[in-house]
């Protein structure tokens, strides 16, 4: 069974599959405590803060809100995201 801490770190992952990324930075920020040493989870946490933060700044010069990303994946594939 899952403790709090590991629950909020798959929600956390569930909300970054759905695009929420304050959802995902909250949960995160949930499950700091416990993965404070996790080096796969502080770079999906800061990278989340990151975007967040990119996104707000966009938001106000320009009103838009939406970042397309490109996802690297190994072996040169390729997925774009909105």
């Amino acid at each position: 069974m899952l403790d709090q801490a590991e629950k909020a770190y798959c929600l956390a992952l569930l909300a970054l599959k759905d695009k929420d990324y304050p959802a995902a930075f909250d949960h995160f920020d949930g499950a700091a405590p416990h993965f404070k040493d996790n080096l796969e989870f502080n770079l999906l946490r800061q990278t989340t803060e990151l975007l967040l933060a990119v996104k707000k700044e966009r938001t106000k010069l320009d009103g838009e809100d939406v970042i397309e990303l490109e996802e690297v994946l190994p072996y040169g594939e390729e997925k774009e995201f909105r």
